[in-house]
């Protein structure tokens, strides 16, 4: 089973939502803001994916610009971005796709069919 972290007003995380339904994907969706992931659950998709830090990130969104992260951000250690992040799910990309704790996909820029899930 998926579990899919989405912001339900979000145009974006429901384009995504219609897919996965489409395909016919079992997942558990969570509402990043009400319910973001805690440390522990972020570090560990962290380490899983091999991404950057960054690209779990919501750059271009409210939380972000408001906490002046732009300029904070390079002297933020990995461990004070991880607590924002379990703080504020509003500063997390979204949607994220996970699978048995492996990000699948962070955002939505490849169709789900494309992903060979």
């Amino acid at each position: 089973m998926y579990t899919f972290y989405e912001y339900p007003k979000c145009t974006t995380c429901k384009k995504a939502k219609k897919e996965l339904d489409r395909l016919g994907l079992a997942y558990e969706s969570v509402d990043i803001k009400t319910n973001p992931p805690k440390v522990s659950l972020l570090k560990e998709l962290l380490e899983n994916s091999g991404l950057d830090l960054k690209k779990f990130f919501n750059t271009s969104g409210n939380s972000y610009r408001e906490l002046g992260l732009k300029d904070k951000f390079d002297s933020l250690t990995v461990d004070e971005a991880l607590e924002l992040l379990s703080k504020d799910g509003m500063l997390i990309k979204r949607p994220i796709l996970i699978e048995d704790d492996k990000v699948l996909q962070i955002g939505y820029r490849t169709p789900y069919a494309e992903l060979d899930l």
